[in-house]
């Protein structure tokens, strides 16, 4: 299903902008611990976040926090969402949390305040690697996903690719 490991951060190219997916991807998961996996798809130019959490959730409050507070912060930044969705399944002691947005409207910011809205609900639910980034190379990392964003927005990318962590470390797959 999965192939092709990018050990070397992004810097294997299969023609046009998959060197900014796989660096998208990888800033993601760097910059915001909080995010599980973060996902490239492709038949909708579209990026799914996976966030999870220590107990199951019953009731639609993450819909109505989110989907209001991101539509609003679109609205003033003049943008159209194209593909927004939140989904959350139950399995067992855990709730998988995934947030689909289509890249051709979404911004770094928008990711920060997605990743906020989440941490400040669901503080002691959250269920994320704890990682030290110092502020230079969180700025860092925030400029990177602008640039990259705004890189693939014009340009789809033409496999599905996948980010995940794991022990510590960031692996991209493409499927």
């Amino acid at each position: 299903m999965f192939s092709n490991l990018y050990r070397d951060g992004g810097r294997v190219q299969e023609g046009g902008r998959a060197q900014d997916g796989v660096g998208l991807l990888t800033s993601i998961l760097l910059r915001y611990a909080e995010v599980g996996t973060v996902h490239y798809w492709c038949e909708q130019h579209a990026l799914k976040f996976t966030f999870m959490l220590t107990k199951p959730q019953v009731d639609s409050s993450l819909q109505d926090m989110l989907k209001p507070a991101v539509e609003f912060f679109n609205q003033l930044e003049g943008r159209t969402m194209r593909v927004f969705d939140i989904t959350y399944r139950n399995e067992e002691k855990v709730c998988v949390i995934t947030v689909t947005r289509d890249v051709d409207s979404m911004t770094q910011r928008e990711v920060g305040l997605i990743v906020e809205l989440l941490k400040r609900k669901f503080h002691k639910q959250l269920l994320y690697e704890e990682m030290y980034l110092p502020e230079e190379e969180q700025i860092f990392q925030e400029e990177m996903i602008s640039q990259m964003l705004y890189s693939i927005q014009s340009d789809t990318m033409k496999k599905n690719v996948v980010a995940l962590r794991e022990e510590g470390r960031v692996l991209v797959f493409k499927s």
